[in-house]
């Protein structure tokens, strides 16, 4: 990795950190396209974690402020001396990515210093397009995708945000912060999900299990997909056997996620990516 950059192995080492799910799926790709992958996912993981590394929404405004003009710098020819920026750099280079869609990921991490519920089910699959969709689209437009491979990323990564919500529940539920839409609250029947009693624990899960289907639903769609992706850009799709997983966590514990144990499954996920790697699928 050394070869390629410390800037390039410092990207590499973040995703591997901190998004170690996309950095197997990043290993089924071609040597030559694993940079550009971990430049973009290293920058996708700085601007995700706005929220968690700030005391107050107006200095995570700041902070996405100047990732904004850092993004606006590179495509006027000007490189901030950081690792994440320096290979964004590159692949902006090589690879032509569009500048607006670099922005419009910073834009659609906003919503996340506010910790506003959703007041839908569609308002949460519309952050998760903009946020997971957006990220699996430019990852795999990175590697020539066609327009439908591009169509099968964003369903992707919808479905890969919404299963991570499902998963992140309890994590968030203990900052006080509900992603939880308040119109299946209000048609489930339940009141407050930071303090639920055995009632209103399984209207909870009754509401998890909605979300998880209408991931699976986006899961469907990119599959029908298949027959117009390429196998370069497949690996980027490969969240989506990783998703399926993860999915059947869930069902098996009704939707309860403090009571699933995703590390015993570390073997089985790369088990998972191998055989659909063999396969030529996702």
């Amino acid at each position: 990795m050394q070869a390629i950059g410390n800037h390039i192995y410092q990207c590499a080492a973040s995703v591997r950190r901190d998004d170690h799910d996309r950095y197997l799926t990043v290993l089924h790709a071609r040597t030559k396209d694993r940079p550009a992958l971990f430049a973009l996912f290293a920058f996708n993981i700085e601007i995700a974690k706005t929220r968690e590394v700030v005391s107050e929404p107006a200095l995570g405004e700041i902070r996405l402020q100047w990732w904004r003009e850092t993004v606006e710098q590179l495509y006027a020819g000007h490189c901030r001396e950081h690792d994440v920026v320096r290979a964004l750099q590159e692949v902006m280079l090589e690879r032509q990515l569009p500048k607006s869609a670099l922005i419009d990921l910073i834009d659609a991490r906003e919503a996340d210093l506010y910790d506003e519920q959703p007041k839908s089910l569609a308002a949460l699959e519309t952050y998760a397009e903009r946020t997971g969709g957006g990220i699996q689209a430019l990852a795999a437009l990175s590697l020539g995708a066609s327009n439908g491979a591009l169509e099968a990323a964003r369903h992707v990564g919808i479905a890969w945000a919404l299963t991570g919500l499902v998963r992140a529940l309890p994590y968030h539920l203990r900052q006080g912060r509900v992603y939880v839409p308040s119109d299946l609250m209000v048609e489930e029947g339940l009141v407050d999900p930071l303090r639920p009693d055995a009632e209103q624990s399984e209207a909870l899960s009754r509401i998890l299990r909605r979300i998880g289907d209408r991931a699976r639903v986006h899961l469907v769609c990119a599959r029908g997909k298949a027959g117009g992706v390429s196998s370069v850009v497949k690996p980027v799709l490969r969240l989506a056997c990783l998703a399926d997983g993860y999915l059947a966590c869930l069902e098996r514990s009704g939707y309860v996620p403090d009571c699933v144990n995703y590390e015993r499954g570390a073997l089985g996920r790369q088990f998972r990516l191998t055989w659909a790697g063999l396969t030529r699928n996702y």
